[in-house]
């Protein structure tokens, strides 16, 4: 089994003849990297190249020299160092750096720095000198430390009339990246530590050691830190490679990989969960893994060994960060939560001027300790609560507010469904939670906020957003940058056709609802850092991708791999970018499709089609959403599951893909109105408004009268299915 890489580095050099963009900006494809070096582009070791010299002359290429930022700069990228400000986690630790050396402003800086951290530079003297040329003995004492190339046992220095002159701190290095054969002196005689290096140079020592030595294995997230939780990833640049790891929680020493490791592999495993369980009878577990590479041909990696000390505390007390200061426009905004919970699930309290709200109410014992009573410190205004969905981690504490007389907002579906718990302390405040209703608006006094249901995660989850602001809260919706957890978001209450139709409807029902007519802020209760419309906008790719283009492009759970057989749909690095997002489950990732609309007497489903079926997904020839501008939708109720617990799982006014005759209310005196109508499939064949083509993303206007109608055609990708909606006006 190998360990294949998501990630696509640049290798950045200088001084090459590259796109100009390319040295503006430090970096260079991994490919165009590759070409530069002769090699393939996942510098695949059975490419040799012998000598290390430059050119013949002056103009040939590659005979450049390289300075210490760009030489370092391509270490860095070669391995795929990431770097401490591309990933959010509040438990990293302190980035290291140099004096000369300033990001945003050094070229390269942010490679030198990851070379910093992985300790195969150092900054005891305090500088790097970024654009002094690098030495011979530099750039081996620097492949030495990356690759681990280990010591050797003999002197291959002897042959060198100048080995006195290699600097003490750096002769080991030498000595062993020359006797291991990945780097020959400048003649037969003489080494010259002090001497340059060229793009040549690089090409030939960076292929003779990936030519015979198994780049050793790394991790992310990074290791030497104190969370309470880790999601670990191990991988090697080495193509084909197979990963061995052994692993203890107790401190001890693990065994050797190298004999009795377990075999590695992210398609299959996922990632690594390190974690201090509820079973736990400890504060904390330090997780020591130890970890080896090995490929045929190649020599075997060195053994890593990584330690992270998980720190989870059997007893807790609440604590709160202000996330924003309320202004005469804009509400104060705490975020709470708790150290000895398991899944870290924030709550947040939103005050405006007269009125709170929390939102959630976490997942600490409500035995243990009272979030009432925490909240109680913070607030200034009298407050309810919303819950948003029946979740243990999110509506532990409901009793604590329920009893002691605070209003809770649940949908009624949820209300249910805590009503149904085997928890005496859940059906207590479930039979006393008020049924918030879809676009119920609370006042908070110089700001409102507007709830609204969503099935996905469960079958009623709640979201709300501040009006005034902009900002959206949600609870186990939107996105979960949390790298240290690798998370992904679940949804499974609902198939993934009807949830993005009735996510396209929501974000522009929170853009009716925001003053601005924009989402500015988006926060999930397990989400680190908050975002904006870039994560609202990939957790939808996340979803339409699965429809344009059908299972292809499923990936194995981030959390279990093939082994726990979850499909996952994944948008964005999640190491490097905030707003990634991954959803799943979204069905068994052995079986067959199970996660799109079929026709179904379970509950009222108007579809005819299986779009589960061989290349189902190439004859969506319906509308996920339309949008009116100066007339209203008059929506139907949209089902997706059997009723639940006495409760019907519906929507009401909603567009429902699968029903095609719609009635749209416009005011006396209106002439015309503008339709947006978006298909399901961005691959449609084509989309008509009465009879005129319109392309996916394209507003049209549209002249209406009394009893006028409009028709809107869709044909399917494959161009087998034919759908006709019919919109009436009516005057009102």
């Amino acid at each position: 089994m190998t360990d294949t890489r998501q990630m696509d580095p640049a290798f950045p050099l200088p001084l090459q003849p590259v796109a100009t963009d390319s040295l503006l900006t430090g970096k260079i494809s991994r490919r165009m990297f590759a070409q530069l070096l002769g090699l393939p582009s996942l510098m695949a070791s059975t490419v040799a190249l012998s000598g290390c010299g430059g050119g013949d002359s002056a103009t040939d290429a590659g005979t450049e020299v390289l300075t210490r930022a760009a030489f370092v700069a391509s270490i860095s990228d070669y391995f795929d160092w990431v770097h401490s400000s591309e990933y959010v986690d509040p438990y990293k630790a302190v980035q290291p750096t140099f004096v000369d050396v300033v990001f945003g402003a050094t070229r390269y800086a942010k490679q030198i720095e990851t070379a910093l951290e992985e300790a195969i530079i150092s900054n005891v003297g305090g500088r790097f000198y970024p654009d002094k040329l690098v030495t011979r003995e530099d750039v081996a004492d620097i492949y030495v430390k990356a690759f681990k190339i280990p010591a050797a046992a003999g002197n291959a220095l002897a042959g060198f009339s100048d080995a006195g002159s290699i600097s003490a701190s750096k002769r080991a290095s030498v000595n062993a990246i020359v006797a291991a054969g990945f780097m020959q002196g400048s003649s037969a005689s003489l080494f010259a530590p002090a001497g340059t290096i060229t793009l040549n140079d690089a090409k030939a020592i960076l292929a003779n050691i990936t030519a015979g030595l198994v780049a050793p294995p790394q991790v992310m997230c990074k290791a030497g830190t104190t969370a309470p939780r880790r999601y670990v990833r191990i991988s090697t640049p080495t193509a084909g490679a197979t990963i061995y790891y052994t692993v203890t929680f107790d401190g001890s020493e693990p065994a050797d990989p190298t004999t009795a490791g377990a075999v590695y592999d992210f398609t299959a495993d996922g990632v690594l969960q390190f974690v201090n369980p509820l079973s736990s009878t400890t504060d904390s577990r330090l997780y020591r893994l130890k970890t080896v590479a090995k490929k045929n041909g190649l020599a075997v990696s060195a053994v890593r060994e990584f330690v992270w000390n998980i720190v989870r505390p059997q007893v807790g007390s609440f604590q709160a960060k202000l996330m924003h200061a309320g202004t005469s426009t804009s509400p104060t905004v705490w975020k709470i939560n708790n150290p000895a919970e398991y899944f870290q699930a924030f709550v947040f309290y939103i005050e405006g001027s007269t009125r709170g709200l929390v939102f959630d109410a976490g997942e600490y014992g409500y035995q243990k300790a009272n979030l009432k009573t925490f909240i109680d410190t913070l607030a200034t205004k009298p407050y309810d609560v919303i819950v948003g969905h029946n979740h243990p981690d999110h509506s532990e504490q409901i009793y604590n507010f329920t009893s002691a007389g605070v209003t809770l907002y649940a949908s009624a579906i949820e209300k249910a469904a805590f009503m149904a718990s085997s928890r005496s302390d859940f059906q207590s405040a479930g039979t006393a939670a008020v049924a918030i209703a879809d676009g119920q608006v609370l006042n908070l006094g110089n700001v409102q906020a507007t709830a609204y249901v969503q099935p996905g995660h469960t079958n009623g989850t709640v979201t709300c957003i501040v009006n005034q602001t902009g900002w959206v809260f949600g609870s186990d919706m939107w996105g979960c940058n949390r790298a240290y957890t690798a998370d992904t978001t679940q949804y499974q209450s609902v198939k993934v056709d009807l949830f993005l139709s009735l996510v396209q409807q929501l974000v522009v029902n929170y853009q009716k609802s925001s003053t601005t007519g924009e989402i500015v802020e988006v926060t999930n209760a397990h989400q680190e850092a908050s975002v904006g419309m870039e994560c609202v906008n990939n957790f939808v790719k996340c979803f339409q991708q699965l429809i344009d283009e059908g299972n292809a492009v499923a990936k194995p759970s981030i959390r279990g791999g093939t082994k726990t057989g979850d499909r996952m749909s994944i948008i964005g690095d999640m190491w490097r970018d905030k707003n990634w997002m991954a959803i799943g489950p979204i069905g068994k990732y052995a079986a067959a499709v199970d996660y799109l609309t079929k026709p179904t007497s379970a509950y009222p489903c108007a579809a005819s089609i299986d779009y589960n079926a061989a290349d189902g997904y190439k004859k969506y020839a319906v509308l996920s959403n339309i949008e009116i501008s100066g007339g209203t939708l008059v929506g139907v109720d949209v089902y997706w599951a059997a009723a639940a617990n006495g409760v019907a799982n519906k929507l009401p006014n909603k567009f429902d893909p699968w029903t095609t005759g719609y009635t749209i209310n416009v005011p006396t005196g209106t002439t015309s109105i503008v339709l947006k109508p978006t298909a399901m499939s961005n691959k449609i064949s084509s989309m008509k408004v009465n009879g005129t083509a319109l392309a996916q993303g394209a507003s049209t206007t549209v002249a209406v009268a009394a009893g006028s109608s409009i028709k809107v055609d869709v044909v399917s990708p494959d161009g087998s299915v034919t759908s006709s909606y019919t919109f009436t006006v009516a005057v009102v």
